[in-house]
């Protein structure tokens, strides 16, 4: 259940495993062998595929059954933060994105969600 977990985060949140192995700090191969079930990751690693996630590690295990955002200030219900990326979404809808604005909005909230506040 736990790789199948971290698979369906990855794809909710498309983040490929290579993007997911630099953002905790592995090789790609290292998350490879996990998510084919051929090593099993420490804590520290699930940990820091968690925060990458954008989930605790209950979730991760399943242990959790609605998915909370981890803010500092406060807990963002999924419902909640559905509703401000629709929002977010609205905004952009009548927007001509071309391919480079579209690439450069992606690098910002990449940028955005690298540090925790």
């Amino acid at each position: 259940m736990l790789i199948e977990n971290i698979k369906r985060l990855m794809t909710i949140n498309r983040i490929t495993s290579k993007e997911l192995s630099e953002m905790v700090g592995v090789t790609p191969t290292h998350i490879s062998y996990i998510l084919n079930n051929k090593r099993d990751p420490s804590v520290e690693l699930l940990t820091k595929i968690a925060n990458a996630l954008g989930v605790t590690i209950e979730e991760i295990f399943g242990e959790k059954n609605s998915k909370t955002i981890n803010n500092s200030s406060k807990n963002i219900s999924h419902d909640e933060m559905q509703k401000r990326i629709d929002t977010v979404s609205a905004h952009l809808e009548d927007k001509n994105l071309t391919p480079q604005k579209l690439e450069l909005l992606n690098k910002f909230i990449d940028a955005l969600f690298a540090e925790e506040f």
